[in-house]
């Protein structure tokens, strides 16, 4: 964090007023920034920007040095010895191996990286298919209950559980863990550090395999630090990485993906350029280009298709839901009265408005589609659904979920707190999610992350309409003519110096505390770095020797049931010969 997070931090934590302390507000404030505040980068030069110095706390460098004590864990009863080729027959090479690798590993902490559309989930079914050949059940975890839903659906799990609920059932003791359990932690680089720390004490300690599987260039965890995935990624040599993306259905947009999530000039270049040539980048003004996506949406969804229309910010997504919905009404008889009923952030909803849920519970039944008398899912925080009936007078609505088409009814405070209209979504909110089109309204200043996850979430095509605000589009600031706003669109040229400076400027990929002391100063690295008495992280070489000596050793047991294998093909050759059975 900046010295300005930290201030913020503090600020909003410090009482209005401190007994027997007779220094300014302001004052307080800087003595506990010096007093908590660990610088991690080198002192802020006469060049540098304020902000360019990074601080951390106590507590967070104490999180990551136990978690980098833990990863280094091993147990050979965590081995997978069930997985069959067979298992592994209808995956792609990389998959495969990155499958088989995983199972055999002994290390207990065993780390999958995947760019956007890689068939981690494919890849994971499989290690499931693998772990109960070997006599073990898969328990997913997930930062959210909308990716556990889906894994365990798809068969990447046998249950599921939020980490949330998982380390709160931990607490409890009503889930235990063990060396015939699996864990796999889904969109791991969602999961702060204080959260994967725990979970991994827990999982380690019982003998517990666990794959972290994610993507460190996609979002990072909202309010809590994190950066940890990435880092056991680069520590850990035994990390299996998948390389090809399957989503989408144009080979060279795959390619431009992987150039956008790569990063660098060179990839950008390739990137951008490919973007640019296929019409995929637009740039205007905030109202041109809400207005061009939410066409581009009508048009897809008109024709048929699963779109997908997703914003940087609230606010946006707000003012285009409102329109979809108002649009919906226009469609009904002028002159009929439709129901509506109110719903969070002053959404009207009525029959027919797609809704988005917010908050995940178990506490409102969810029943399938085909069965009415068989529960569903429960709700999650980020499902779509479409509203099927209005009841204003009993204040309550009945909705279809869009996935499944499982029914439930919302009401009471869920339905006035946690429930708005779902046509457009944060990117936030979309992530993890597929569509054959996708459109996206960005601003000047959303992160790379952000560009890379809105550019990755369609099948046939992902367009981005960039929008950049202007002196005078603020409310507080006035137009010449009041009322009028004049849509200003951009060339292809303009959009594409605008995603480039998107990329070069806001490449906000979270990193650890320990990886920013290391790059800037390694010297406020040793100096802060939180260990116990006594413990030491091994070194990176340390590492290298260990995995080594293991692949080595599985690489001549491989070998050694080879020679096996062909010796006793040769000996019941010869046996048949001698009987005269060769055909």
């Amino acid at each position: 964090m900046t010295r300005a997070d930290l201030v913020e931090l503090i600020g909003a934590q410090l009482p209005v007023d401190v007994e027997d302390d007779a220094r300014s507000p302001r004052q307080l404030i800087e003595a506990c920034v010096e007093q908590l505040g660990m610088r991690i980068s080198g002192p802020r030069g006469a060049h540098q920007r304020e902000g360019s110095q990074r601080f951390t706390l106590d507590k967070i460098l104490a999180n990551e040095a136990r978690l980098l004590e833990l990863v280094d864990a091993r147990d050979e009863r965590s081995e997978l010895y069930g997985l069959r080729d067979l298992d592994v027959a209808g995956l792609s090479a990389d998959q495969a191996r990155a499958v088989t690798t995983i199972a055999w590993l002994p290390w207990l902490v065993c780390p999958l990286s995947a760019p956007a559309g890689a068939g981690k989930t494919t890849s994971m079914r499989a290690l499931r298919i693998g772990a109960r050949h070997s006599g073990k059940r898969v328990l997913v975890v997930a930062p959210t209950g909308k990716a556990v839903d889906v894994a365990v659906r798809e068969g990447a799990g046998d249950t599921g559980m939020t980490v949330a609920a998982a380390l709160k059932a931990l607490r409890e003791e009503t889930l235990a863990f063990n060396e015939r359990t699996v864990v796999i932690v889904d969109e791991a680089a969602m999961v702060g550090t204080a959260e994967l720390r725990a979970l991994l004490t827990a999982t380690t300690a019982a003998g517990t395999k666990t794959v972290l599987v994610g993507d460190a260039h996609q979002l990072s965890p909202v309010k809590a630090p994190g950066g940890m995935f990435a880092q056991l990624c680069t520590d850990l040599p035994w990390t299996q990485t998948l390389s090809q993306v399957w989503r989408m259905t144009d080979p060279a947009e795959r390619a431009a993906s992987l150039a956008l999530r790569e990063g660098g000039p060179a990839p950008v270049r390739k990137a951008v350029g490919w973007y640019a040539a296929h019409d995929r980048l637009r740039c205007g003004d905030p109202i041109a280009m809400a207005a061009d996506a939410l066409n581009a949406y009508r048009a897809d969804v008109a024709a048929g298709r699963d779109a997908l229309l997703v914003c940087d910010t609230t606010e946006i997504a707000d003012a285009l839901n409102r329109r979809l919905h108002d649009e919906l009404l226009d469609t009904r008889d002028p002159h009929a009265q439709p129901a509506t009923i109110s719903a969070a952030r002053g959404h009207q909803l009525a029959v027919g408005d797609l809704i988005l849920t917010r908050r995940n519970t178990p506490d409102i039944p969810v029943w399938d589609a085909a069965d009415n008398t068989k529960t569903a899912d429960p709700v999650r925080n980020g499902q779509r659904w479409q509203v099927l009936a209005v009841d204003p007078v009993h204040d309550r609505i009945a909705a279809r979920r869009l996935t499944d088409g499982a029914r439930t009814a919302f009401s009471g405070d869920y339905l006035h707190q946690q429930v708005t209209h779902g046509y457009a979504v944060t990117v936030h909110s979309a992530q993890g999610v597929t569509a054959e089109t996708t459109h996206a309204v960005l601003g000047e200043r959303a992160s790379r992350a952000l560009l890379y996850v809105a550019m990755t979430r369609g099948r046939e095509s992902n367009t981005a309409y960039l929008y950049e605000r202007q002196a005078g589009e603020t409310v507080h600031e006035h137009r010449d003519q009041p009322g009028l706003h004049v849509l200003r669109r951009g060339t292809t040229g303009d959009a594409v110096q605008l995603v480039r400076a998107v990329i070069a400027h806001r490449d906000e990929q979270v990193h650890s505390a320990h990886h920013v002391a290391a790059t800037t100063d390694p010297r406020q690295a040793a100096r802060h770095r939180a260990r116990p008495p006594g413990a030491a992280h091994p070194r990176p070489a340390h590492r290298q020797r260990a995995y080594r000596a293991w692949h080595d050793q599985r690489l001549e047991i491989i070998l050694e049931r080879r020679r096996w294998a062909e010796q006793h093909l040769h000996r019941v050759r010869e046996h048949e010969r001698s009987y005269g059975l060769e055909l």
